[in-house]
């Protein structure tokens, strides 16, 4: 018994240290497949489709090195200083503005799909400030536009993605239900 005691200690503490090191190498960016991409967050849903956080610095260029053409920001606070970055990387900036934590309209929804529809747009990149919220609702509705996901399906991805963290973005997934059922004629 004394013994156990004494080991019970140094065990707890080696355990703990374990655990904390799988969760960091757990917590460390999602992208193995594109190593020079450091945007956080970041994604590949389909081979002109590409997701993540807002991008800063050299990440213009990484993105431009993948072959993505065209930037979609869905921020409504950062078009004076992204667009000319965008820019001078050779990229096509859009701004659709979306409020975090709120419905988008449909007509946000629409323009969104008519950019990705357009073959001119090639490659893309979508983002929002985290690449969580407003992300992953498009990110839905195009999974089940263009690849007729199901509800489950795209509600998973979204939280691979991280779109439970934080408060306050029930809206977006409740939105993102109701285009479901509109799409299945039940909305």
């Amino acid at each position: 018994m004394r013994n156990i005691r004494k080991i019970s200690p140094a065990l707890i503490a080696a355990l703990a240290l374990i655990f904390s090191f799988s969760a960091l190498a757990s917590g460390k960016n999602k992208n193995v497949k594109f190593p020079s991409v450091k945007i956080k967050n970041f994604g590949q849903m389909d081979d002109r489709f590409f997701r993540g956080a807002r991008p800063d610095g050299n990440d213009y260029a990484a993105l431009a090195s993948l072959g993505v053409n065209t930037i979609i920001d869905l921020t409504d606070n950062s078009k004076e200083y992204e667009k000319p970055a965008v820019e001078a990387a050779g990229l096509r900036y859009i701004n659709i503005p979306m409020e975090d934590k709120s419905y988008p309209s449909m007509d946000q929804v629409n323009q969104f799909l008519k950019v990705v529809d357009d073959p001119a747009t090639g490659k893309f990149f979508v983002h929002c400030a985290g690449g969580r919220h407003r992300t992953g609702v498009v990110g839905a509705v195009y999974r089940f536009t263009h690849d007729k996901w199901n509800l489950d399906q795209a509600l998973a991805e979204m939280d691979q993605y991280e779109f439970g963290s934080g408060y306050g973005h029930g809206k977006q997934r409740d939105f993102v239900k109701a285009y479901w059922e509109q799409l299945q004629g039940r909305g």
